[in-house]
């Protein structure tokens, strides 16, 4: 019970550190374009994870799987970087309900990619959670935003790393993948920033220092929530994350989302609890 305990308390953190990085790209976007946001977002986070790499010794970070590791970065860069454009221009609570589509198209993938069986329930999990999403999207009711479509690219974005990170794990340590994955994803950020930089203000330094911190912290913390308690125990509590999104969004940008974004990631969420409680079982 204390580990579940401690589990929730991790993915609670995990969903107020994320949604202070979205308010905080929110607020940076008005000047600076998200190539730009995400070079420093994960030049922070390389600054924060190599003294620690350093302490333990770098040797305990070699792998086979360098080409894999550079596809994975690869992957969740776009990944990053489409999400932090939806951020700049739909509001967050739309941002927030699209990106529970995530476990969704993993479960599609591993079925295709890495052949693993996916029951009927699993399935009809999956085919609820995506009619969720079209109720949030509504085709064919109200024309799609762009940036709609791209933060969902970004969830399948995602979705393709987890499945490069499920391979990783048969020969490399969760260590490594975090290692590698900030550390490769650092230079790929950076030649598109180069194109697009602007010079930032000394009053914007300490909110890139913020969004890199608070971006590291929540991955940090989303994972350790996993390793404390099941998935079962703790997914509901990553749903807080759409009423902090909101009520942000609200009291900074006065935006809210409508009755269908909530309706939608419920059903949304519903699914993806529904997978993680079918996955406790059958382990």
């Amino acid at each position: 019970m204390n580990n579940t305990l401690r589990g929730a308390a991790w993915m609670i953190l995990a969903g107020i550190c994320w949604t202070i990085m979205t308010i905080l790209v929110r607020q940076l976007s008005e000047n600076y374009l998200s190539f730009e946001i995400l070079f420093f977002r994960n030049l922070v986070s390389v600054c924060i994870l190599l003294p620690p790499a350093m302490k333990v010794g770098l040797s305990t970070l070699k792998t086979q799987r360098l080409p894999l590791h550079c596809l994975r970065a690869l992957l969740s860069y776009i990944g990053v970087l489409l999400l932090f454009y939806g951020i700049a221009n739909i509001p967050p609570p739309d941002v927030t309900a699209l990106s529970f589509t995530q476990p969704l198209f993993v479960v599609v993938l591993a079925a295709i990619i890495l052949k693993e069986t996916v029951t009927g329930a699993r399935w009809l999990a999956v085919f609820t959670g995506f009619a969720g999403l079209l109720v949030i999207v509504r085709p064919g009711l109200v024309a799609i935003e762009v940036a709609t479509l791209l933060v969902m690219l970004s969830a399948f974005s995602y979705a393709c790393s987890n499945i490069c990170v499920k391979r990783l794990m048969t020969t490399d340590t969760a260590n490594q993948s975090v290692f590698y994955f900030n550390l490769l994803m650092l230079p790929i950020a950076l030649v598109p920033a180069m194109f697009f930089w602007i010079t930032p203000a000394l009053e914007d330094i300490p909110i890139f220092i913020a969004i890199g911190a608070n971006g590291t912290i929540a991955v940090y913390a989303y994972a350790r929530s996993f390793t404390l308690a099941d998935a079962s125990a703790v997914m509901p509590f990553d749903f807080l994350r759409m009423p902090m999104a909101a009520t942000t969004a609200f009291l900074l940008f006065s935006e809210t989302g409508d009755i269908w974004t909530w309706v939608g990631s419920v059903i949304i969420f519903g699914s993806s609890d529904a997978l993680a409680r079918s996955s406790g079982k059958s382990a």
